[in-house]
Formats: structure tokens, sequence, C-alpha cells
């Protein structure tokens, strides 16, 4: 927040410790160098350049896909129903 013109309300004051004490105050502020910094911890970087190769990469592993599409139109990819319930029940409990 910035205040304009602080110094000239302390002229209706002069007497007043605490206005100038304010003035005092609104002026260092002003003399002081203002810079702002960040810095992110190695975990937050070693986060940050993970999640950027997770963003890069694809979701679909096309080899894989064409893989299955060749064993299924070949006949060749079986599984059993009890193979598909364990993995039913094991993902919902």
């Amino acid at each position: 927040m910035f205040i304009n013109n602080v110094n000239s309300s302390a002229k209706y004051y002069p007497n007043s410790v605490a206005a100038s004490r304010y003035a005092n105050a609104i002026n260092n502020v002003r003399d002081t160098q203002k810079s702002d910094a960040f810095t992110p911890s190695r975990a937050a970087q070693s986060f940050s350049e993970m999640l950027g190769k997770l963003r890069d990469s694809s979701e679909v592993r096309q080899d894989k896909v064409l893989e299955f599409q060749q064993r299924i139109s070949s006949g060749q990819y079986f599984v059993s129903s009890t193979d598909i319930a364990s993995a039913i029940m094991t993902n919902r409990f």
C-alpha cells in the first residue's frame, strides 16, 4: 500500500510525536531498496523437473497398445475370469 502526502499531513499536527514518527517511518520505508526473491528448495526443484518430464511424456504407451492389438487379433490374448475378478476385488478394496 502506498500513501501519498504523509509529510504534508504532519504539518497539521506539529506537536504530535506520533505524527512525526509516522512520517519518519514512511520516509524510511521509501528510502529502502525493495527486492523480492524466491529460491525453491532442492526437493521442489526435483519435483518440478519430474513433473516436467511427466508432462512431456505420452500417456499412451504405443508399443504396448500395438502388442495387445496384435495378440487380440491373432487370438493369442486370453485372461481368465478368475484373474479379472481378482483384479477387480484388489482395486475395489
